[in-house]
């Protein structure tokens, strides 16, 4: 190979380590590679096949990132990634790397199918507010919301990918309502569940773990007003963070998960729930195996405390071991848990 092909290769090598060991054909004609030089690397196996004119640099690792980038080059240079493969890539707790990569792209773009591939097609493309991230083109935190919302069913997924999209500073909340507002019309699927989300929490500290949210939720449908999630408060000259609290009526509550069994945790919390005690404050605490077995208990616990800080809140109480029809209590589901 004479000196300025070699050049040519070596300069793709370059552009592909800057994306995922990844070359469109379109790319590799822009530096001066022919179809046939190209075709020679494939057959040569130096390079493979990723998709529709996308190739990968033989031996590097196959990642997810590098299999959303494929999928969003093979499906054209207006190609997004998008849904929940958005918001795995926005870093959001709890949207693990899905199997299925999904796509969005202009209305009647029509790219070809692929093997684990989801190809959305959207009217609404000039609102996907396009940005990138690790070199991924992906749709932006707030349309990424909408998106969740159109494909989920549950309301704890919408309301986890919101939360963490605030607890993360990606989108603001005018920004979030804007974006609904512009995505609003008749037959848009996951208005309403977006609508719901961003009205339940608008303008308040969300809370920052699955715990916090199913905590959140239990309490919601059983009617006890929704504390204040990620609390600062002072006590004993020192600054803590409550998982939740009613400042007003000095009631805190702290969600033990799995952080809470080391011994220093263990010894650390004593010290601040006697400091907050000291304070004036009733400290409540609660596992996650309490919350998924007995939720009727701990809206107890959490009314009890209410009523003994503010007797005019005074509210029938259910007894320790009523069902959930009497409670009116929502459990957990089996999905829940499991995310948790």
């Amino acid at each position: 190979m004479s000196a300025a092909p070699t050049r040519r290769v070596e300069r793709a090598l370059d552009l592909a380590a800057s994306q995922h060991s990844l070359l469109t054909a379109d790319q590799c004609r822009a530096l001066g590679l022919s179809r046939n030089a190209v075709h020679r690397r494939v057959a040569s196996g130096a390079w493979t096949r990723e998709g529709p004119g996308v190739y990968r640099i033989a031996g590097a690792p196959r990642t997810w990132l590098g299999r959303a980038l494929a999928a969003t080059l093979a499906a054209g240079p207006g190609a997004y990634l998008s849904h929940r493969s958005a918001a795995h890539l926005w870093g959001l707790d709890g949207f693990g790397p899905p199997g299925r990569i999904e796509v969005t792209v202009e209305r009647h773009s029509r790219p070809r199918r692929r093997p684990g591939v989801v190809v959305h097609e959207t009217r609404a493309f000039a609102l996907i507010g396009p940005a990138r991230r690790l070199g991924i083109p992906v749709t932006g935190p707030a349309r990424t919301l909408v998106d969740v919302a159109a494909v989920s069913r549950d309301e704890l997924e919408v309301l986890r990918a919101l939360d963490e999209i605030r607890r993360l500073g990606l989108a603001s909340w005018p920004e979030l309502w804007e974006t609904l507002v512009l995505h609003a019309r008749p037959g848009r699927p996951g208005i309403g569940r977006c609508r719901a989300a961003i009205e339940k929490r608008y303008g308040r500290t969300v809370p920052h773990t699955e715990f916090a949210r199913l905590f959140l939720r239990v309490l919601d449908r059983a009617g006890v007003p929704p504390p204040i999630s990620e609390h600062t408060v002072t006590a004993g000259a020192r600054r803590y963070r409550l998982d939740a609290a009613y400042p007003d009526r000095r009631v805190a509550v702290e969600l033990d998960g799995r952080v809470h069994l080391t011994e220093a945790t263990y010894a650390a919390d004593r010290v601040r729930d006697n400091a907050l005690e000291l304070a004036g404050w009733i400290v409540l605490r609660f596992t996650w195996d309490r919350l998924a077995s007995s939720p009727h208990e701990v809206v107890a616990d959490v009314r009890q405390a209410l009523v003994q800080r503010d007797p005019d809140l005074r509210s029938p109480v259910p007894e320790s071991g009523t069902n959930e029809r009497r409670s009116g209590v929502s459990w957990p589901t089996e999905r829940e848990i499991s995310s948790a």
